[in-house]
């Protein structure tokens, strides 16, 4: 008796070819690849070592950061001046985002520059050392061909371009942080930065209790010890030792020296360039086994006789 054909088996396959004919590709395709595995290997080799030898040729970058706390005050009961002691806070979200525009205001930063002479600083005008940046430094040149500008100028943007504020979380303190070649210089900075904030800061205050009259002569002597602290602070790149209880801020202390450098990183640029290795020769392996070998002339025949046929 003759069986009955059997119901093929159900399978999830699903693919233009059979799932034998899909097998087989893909053992030929890992047997090609272990036999072209030093090929691989050499390769990756290539692009590691081109990695490493770029991120030791970037000049690299330093990031110090401090952080300034907002404590404004004001007076509760309008008594005579021995009773006048009773004070509350007095700030919220909006406050807060006001003086972040403060601090990146270019005329906070002109402070700055023109305390520490940061133009005279051959860091300013370093060349650029990574793709990004030489894309960039290009862009800057066409427009200062379009709208030119002198260096004094340029100087200052660049300067500018490096410090970045923001407050953290839903609190009152913001993080002042500079980027910049060498530690020193990343930590003189911010510190000048933070020390001018609490300069703009006392001389609002000044300005305000000098309106009141000179029977407050104490009271503007105190001021104006708080304000030359802020000032030398801010010419020297330090924080004030003493508080400036009046500037309605606390600055959280000196930036740390960093002790390594935030750009490049060796690490992950390594890994990208192996992962780009890999990937681009297993691209290599796989495309050139499937080019056809040019079909060769028998001997014998000329160039010229070598035609196909019409039928």
């Amino acid at each position: 008796m003759r069986r009955a054909p059997q119901a093929p088996e159900p399978s999830i396959w699903v693919g233009g070819r059979s799932l034998r004919e899909a097998s087989a590709t893909i053992g030929a395709t890992l047997v090609l690849v272990r036999r072209k595995l030093p090929f691989l290997a050499i390769w990756v080799a290539g692009f590691v070592v081109c990695g490493a030898i770029y991120s030791h040729v970037l000049r690299p970058d330093f990031i110090a950061t401090t952080q300034i706390l907002l404590q404004p005050r004001v007076v509760v009961n309008d008594g005579p001046e021995a009773l006048r002691h009773f004070e509350q806070l007095k700030i919220d979200g909006e406050q807060c985002e006001t003086e972040l525009r403060i601090l990146r205001s270019e005329m906070l930063l002109y402070q700055v520059f023109k305390a520490l002479k940061i133009n005279n600083n051959p860091d300013v005008f370093a060349k650029p050392d990574g793709l990004w940046s030489f894309l960039g430094s290009n862009v800057d040149k066409v427009v200062s061909i379009i709208a030119p500008e002198n260096d004094y100028l340029r100087a200052f943007y660049a300067f500018a371009s490096r410090m970045r504020s923001r407050r953290l979380g839903l609190s009152y303190v913001i993080e002042i942080s500079y980027r910049a070649p060498s530690a020193e210089q990343a930590v003189r900075v911010v510190n000048s930065i933070a020390s001018a904030y609490a300069v703009y800061r006392i001389k609002g205050v000044l300005v305000r209790e000098q309106g009141r009259g000179v029977y407050r002569q104490e009271r503007l002597e105190t001021l104006q010890a708080q304000l030359l602290a802020a000032e030398a602070g801010m010419r020297f790149g330090t924080i004030p030792d003493g508080n400036l209880a009046d500037a309605d801020v606390r600055l959280l202390g000196p930036a740390d020296l960093p002790l390594g450098s935030v750009y490049p990183r060796m690490g992950p640029i390594v890994l990208f360039m192996a992962l780009f290795g890999v990937i681009s020769g297993l691209l290599i392996v796989i495309v050139l086994q499937d080019v056809p070998a040019p079909a060769r002339r028998p001997a014998g025949i000329p160039k010229y006789l070598d035609r196909s046929r019409i039928a």
